[in-house]
């Protein structure tokens, strides 16, 4: 009986070994599959540097009559020119928009990594804050999916006027594990929502299969400052905006006259 138990023991610890080892080895190959830039560089693009040596392609979308600047962190399979449409729409419905690629997607160079878009979004925010003079109370981080790591790590740390987080996840490998099972992970925003005072608004959809519902409802609970929320029913993680564009809309324009800047 006692080898059996052995035996088992073994077996799962092998197996938690391996998973050990993949997760260390493929980690970043599998959440970052940034795709080949659908944009070239117009002759005026910024390029802002990083502090790891990267140089951030970035867009600015001036809007004279806008209370906020949006700082629009995008999702996985993105880029600048994919976000354009979208990036376009935020400028028409009354925002400033300040959107960038994190390294390796777009003409950003460099290798996708965790540290490489924590750092790209903190030198997004010093160009606004620095070279545009644009004051924290008036800047929204607006984080996509992957790029609501980025948006929570920063605002856990830095003065903004608020965050809005769409298809966000508690932390990268527990959308594919559910649970933590290991020691370290990837864009651990549950460990970090807590420290953001920043109001939120949660955007996320009932039926999405690729960051289940459980995540945005999960991390919006944990949130501890002034919050709303948006949860969209039919619809699925990349068509929230199509699904529900009355309410998606509503939603963002009440968060905003929310903000104490935008009176």
């Amino acid at each position: 009986m006692l080898s059996w138990i052995l035996s088992i023991i073994a077996v799962f610890a092998v197996a938690y070994l391996g998973l050990m080892a993949f997760a260390w080895l493929m980690a970043d190959s599998l959440i970052f599959p940034a795709p080949p830039a659908t944009y070239t560089d117009a002759p005026d693009q910024p390029k802002l540097p990083s502090p790891d040596g990267n140089k951030i392609t970035a867009v600015y979308l001036s809007n004279p009559s806008a209370s906020h600047v949006l700082l629009f962190s995008h999702g996985n399979k993105m880029d600048l020119g994919k976000a354009e449409e979208r990036l376009r729409a935020y400028q028409a419905h009354g925002w400033a928009v300040f959107a960038y690629d994190f390294p390796g997607y777009g003409t950003s160079t460099g290798q996708p990594s965790e540290a490489g878009c924590y750092a790209a979004l903190a030198s997004a925010y010093a160009y606004l804050t620095t070279l545009k003079g644009i004051p924290p109370q008036k800047i929204v981080l607006y984080g996509l999916s992957l790029g609501s790591g980025a948006t929570v790590d920063l605002a856990s740390r830095e003065p903004v006027a608020g965050i809005i987080l769409e298809g966000a996840f508690l932390s990268a490998f527990r959308v594919v594990t559910h649970w933590k099972l290991l020691p370290w992970d990837r864009f651990e925003n549950i460990n970090k929502i807590g420290e953001v005072r920043a109001p939120l608004l949660s955007i996320h959809a009932r039926e999405d299969h690729t960051v289940p519902f459980r995540h945005g409802k999960l991390l919006h609970a944990a949130h501890p400052g002034p919050k709303q929320h948006l949860w969209v029913a039919g619809a699925h993680h990349n068509n929230i905006l199509e699904a529900d564009p009355a309410g998606y809309w509503d939603a963002l324009d009440k968060f905003r006259r929310s903000l104490p800047a935008s009176s």
